[in-house]
């Protein structure tokens, strides 16, 4: 089978006005961080496979191959192991605010409508325990969504540690977990009510009430304090109310006690971006402390944001905001002891081009085909209009 003129499963081109839109956007948000003090970073696309081959990279799809040495490599699925391996390896003080932007790969099974090539923008504010950071991460969410003038657009927040402590107090083997994760992550009424009869606990009313708890912040922190007297719960729902608080003037937040992120580093308080004309969610983050240690003998607190740009892009022209480029309103057919003149009159001429033709009758045979109004000659005596597009 010939493939040459495919594309792997996840991927697709992008042309005109779609990439030019990507690209701009890309500007856009890489432009907002550094105007919020955010260093950028760069990382390989490649790395060695060691890199996500932690318990908390369980669930990621990865592409893998053998370098010229034999040795395991990978596509990098995302950006946060990357720069915590450089944070780590390269001696950098700390603390530390840092932005990316770049591509990541995830294998994803055929048919399933995702793609495994993404576009991925965000920070990592590393070196900062308070809950500023977090508060940080969010607002700069917010303030790239408003940039990109995105309609309508919810942020919804969760707590890692009101899932990891529901597993720690059952005391749930892996396969357990994992059932648990997916009842919860698809919020089955019935399946939950299975669960708890099969592990009964004094935390019945909560988790039996975890795929209902979501929706406006106060009104569901509030039920979910009522529904439990664990510490370590009441401590995160506390935690979310500071946090709802701080930021609830900047854009509409809702809270989801259920949200659990795909991968499972996250320790605190995470985060999700929606928006009415999106399938699902183009912004997550959240607050992952202990994941350096995969790399140093010591720890230290992390937050980040992550945002999809090729889902912006798509959302962006939903919208109707993504804007079709000016038309060339000017063709310059130029002799070549003439091209410092024309390269001038294009740089003075808005929306014109050169011609690359070797002929005026080419040059006007192109003009009117794209609709082109305008066509000047441009020789060492001047120029001259050879074409003009009558008025209609």
């Amino acid at each position: 089978m010939n493939l040459n003129k495919n594309l792997p499963t996840g991927t697709r081109d992008k042309l005109f006005r779609e990439a030019q839109a990507a690209y701009k956007i890309e500007q856009q948000v890489n432009h907002y961080f550094e105007k919020r003090g955010f260093k950028r970073i760069e990382t390989p696309v490649i790395e060695f496979e060691d890199v996500f081959s932690s318990e908390h990279q369980a669930d990621a799809k990865l592409y893998r191959f053998f370098d010229e040495k034999g040795r395991l490599t990978v596509l990098r699925p995302d950006m946060t192991l990357p720069i915590g391996r450089v944070v780590s390896t390269t001696g950098v003080t700390l603390p530390l605010k840092l932005s990316y932007s770049g591509k990541i790969f995830r294998a994803n099974e055929d048919f399933g409508g995702e793609q495994n090539e993404q576009t991925q923008a965000g920070i990592e504010i590393i070196g900062y325990p308070s809950i500023k950071a977090e508060i940080e991460c969010i607002l700069s969410g917010i303030g790239v969504l408003n940039t990109l003038e995105i309609p309508n657009f919810q942020i919804e927040l969760g707590h890692a540690a009101i899932y990891r402590r529901v597993v720690h107090l059952l005391n749930l083997r892996e396969t357990a977990e994992i059932d648990f994760r997916l009842l919860i992550q698809n919020k089955s009424l019935t399946g939950i009510q299975q669960f708890v009869a099969d592990n009964p606990s004094t935390l019945d009313d909560f988790i039996l009430a975890l795929p209902r708890l979501f929706g406006p912040a106060t009104a569901i922190l509030q039920q979910a304090k009522n529904l439990t007297i664990d510490k370590g719960i009441l401590t995160a729902l506390t935690e979310m109310e500071t946090i709802v608080k701080a930021v609830s003037y900047a854009a509409d937040i809702s809270v989801d006690l259920g949200l659990v992120q795909d991968f499972h580093y996250y320790t605190g308080i995470i985060f999700r971006g929606y928006a009415d004309l999106a399938a699902d969610n183009f912004l997550s983050g959240g607050r992952y402390d202990h994941l350096l240690e995969q790399f140093t003998s010591s720890s230290s607190p992390a937050v980040g944001l992550a945002l999809n740009l090729d889902s912006l892009t798509t959302l962006q022209n939903r919208a109707g905001i993504i804007k079709k480029q000016p038309p060339t309103t000017l063709l310059i057919h130029y002799d070549l002891d003439a091209l410092q003149q024309a390269e001038k009159l294009m740089q003075e001429t808005p929306h014109s081009e050169l011609s690359f033709f070797e002929t005026p009758t080419n040059a006007i045979s192109f003009a009117k085909k794209w609709h082109i109004p305008t066509v000047v000659h441009v020789s060492s005596q001047g120029s001259q209009t050879i074409f003009q597009k009558e008025a209609e």
